[in-house]
């Protein structure tokens, strides 16, 4: 058995990586609140696509709580029967 695993060493080296891998292509980071939340910080993404499921119950990592202030620019919203899917551009 092959080991296929990859080490990183905090979320900009992720993005790095994954940047590398993907050439010319779009790199995308799926994961919960605290994971898009160091990727908005930091700046390393340019648009965030939101699709909220209301259906879930519990409690979870907020998304924005204690985040560095970001200009969002709404660009997209679409209502289906199980989600809403929000998509934001990050403002210069």
């Amino acid at each position: 058995m092959s080991d296929d695993s990859t080490f990183i060493d905090g979320i900009e080296s992720a993005i790095e990586q994954a940047g590398a891998a993907a050439g010319l292509g779009d790199v995308v980071v799926m994961g919960g609140g605290d994971v898009i939340r160091q990727c908005v910080d930091a700046r390393l993404v340019d648009e965030l696509r939101i699709h909220l499921a209301p259906v879930l119950l519990g409690s979870g990592t907020p998304l924005f709580g204690g985040a560095v202030h970001q200009q969002l620019v709404q660009k997209n919203v679409r209502v289906t029967s199980t989600a809403t899917h929000l998509s934001y551009e990050l403002s210069a």
